[in-house]
Parts: structure tokens; C-alpha cells; sequence
């Protein structure tokens, strides 16, 4: 998921690189400041290679998933660490990780929102727990 052979790429400039994936120069610094991406340099115009663009799209593909860019930078060295097979074996489990914490997410968000159609007519006690356990914290304070 690093990069490996893409005969099909053909390497970008600095804006090149932010038109093509939306992303603002700001934010393609930091993912160099941050040691994410290396673009290679000529001169003071950088370069992003086959490696880089495939970075940058797993950047992408992370941050859509909302993981840290900390964990997503450790996921894309293990490419050049460990190999490829055990940075997909970690994608995997971080993916199947933060699926839980979705489902779990959601499973609150529709009990929210079945509270809010419920709220207007005060004729039913909501059932949520999460926003019981908020209403009894306030009721103690």
C-alpha cells in the first residue's frame, strides 16, 4: 500500500499534486513536516512520485475513516519496515477497529435523533441511555 511500481503515474509538481487530490498547500506541508510524504526536490520544486501519490491517497483514505495521522503514518512506514503484507494485516485491524467505535457511534446517533422526533410532542420519556445518564449527572449537580 506504499507505493511499489505504478507505470501508469507520472510524477507531479507541489500544485499538480494539490489540484489532483483537493488538498490545499498548507496541508500537503504538514503531511511533510510531519514526515508523512518526501517529495523528491529539484531545486525548490517538489516532486511527487508514484510512492508519494499513493501516500498521499492512503493520507486520504485514512483522515475519510478519521484516523490520526499519527497512526496513519506508522500504518504507511510498516510498508517499508515489515512489507507490505503485515501493513495490510494492520490496516485491517485498525479498519476493523474504528467499524466498531462507528457502529457504536451510530447506534447513539439514532437513539438521538429518535429522542429529538420524540422532544417536540413531550409525550414520550426518551429511552436513550446516554442522554439519561447526561439528564441524571445535571440533576446531581
Amino acid at each position: 500500500m506504499d507505493g511499489g511500481e505504478h507505470p501508469t503515474r507520472i510524477p507531479l509538481r507541489f500544485r499538480d499534486a494539490c489540484e489532483r487530490y483537493g488538498l490545499t498547500p498548507r496541508a500537503l506541508r504538514y503531511y511533510e513536516a510531519l514526515e508523512i510524504l518526501a517529495p523528491e526536490r529539484n531545486g525548490r520544486e517538489r516532486i511527487f512520485d508514484a510512492r508519494q501519490q499513493v501516500r498521499i491517497e492512503l493520507i486520504l483514505k485514512g483522515r475519510a475513516y478519521r484516523l490520526p495521522l499519527e497512526e496513519i503514518r506508522q500504518i504507511i512506514e510498516l510498508y517499508g519496515t515489515h512489507g507490505p503484507a503485515i501493513q495490510a494485516e494492520r490496516w485491517r485491524e485498525v479498519l476493523h477497529r474504528q467499524k466498531a467505535h462507528f457502529e457504536v457511534e451510530r447506534d447513539h446517533l439514532a437513539c438521538l435523533i429518535s429522542c429529538i422526533d420524540a422532544e417536540p410532542a413531550h409525550t414520550e420519556p426518551c429511552s436513550c441511555p446516554n442522554l439519561n445518564r447526561t439528564r441524571n449527572r445535571a440533576k446531581r449537580d
